[in-house]
């Protein structure tokens, strides 16, 4: 009879011992250092852990890609192309064959994404590197983005901002 009651009472304790541990989100964990941050129609979002910047080896091209999600797993990832591999200062613009975009993913898993990516749809982005090197990153953005699925509905972004490094070398 004394085992059942004993029952109750373990469960009860290991209840309190594996809620009590440390969890450890497995998005925390920054890979690089630095800040990511915009305004979506005036309302910060900054980038709180999955900062990552990597610079890859294109056909031609560099390819310069900063991404990260919020404390409410919301994600953003700017992307800018260097022509010719030549990693420099200067304005970079979404065009039709140049993809210098921006996006803003309004919760992880969901299908609310906006992006600047497609200049058919009104889409606009300006990225403005202040700095680069292969190992460090500094610059400002801003933009129209366009929502995934229902063009007609658009988010403004102004204020962004940016500096990273190291960047991971992708080839």
């Amino acid at each position: 009879m004394k085992s059942k009651s004993l029952i109750p009472g373990l469960a009860l304790l290991a209840v309190a011992l594996f809620s009590a541990c440390d969890k450890k989100d497995i998005f925390d964990d920054n890979h690089v250092k630095g800040h990511f941050s915009l305004k979506v129609n005036d309302s910060l979002v900054t980038v709180t852990k999955q900062l990552t910047a990597s610079l890859y080896d294109s056909t031609g091209n560099y390819v310069l890609v900063i991404s990260g999600l919020t404390a409410s797993n919301q994600g953003l990832t700017v992307n800018v192309v260097f022509p010719g591999k030549q990693l420099k200062a200067g304005e970079y613009k979404l065009s039709a064959t140049d993809m210098n975009y921006i996006a803003w993913m309004k919760k992880l898993g969901t299908s609310d994404n906006y992006s600047a990516d497609d200049v058919n749809l009104n889409a606009a982005a300006t990225i403005t590197i202040e700095s680069i090197t292969e190992s460090k990153a500094k610059g400002t953005f801003s933009g129209i983005l366009v929502h995934d699925v229902v063009a007609e509905d658009k988010k403004t972004v102004t204020g962004g901002t940016f500096e990273v490094s190291p960047i991971i070398r992708m080839n």
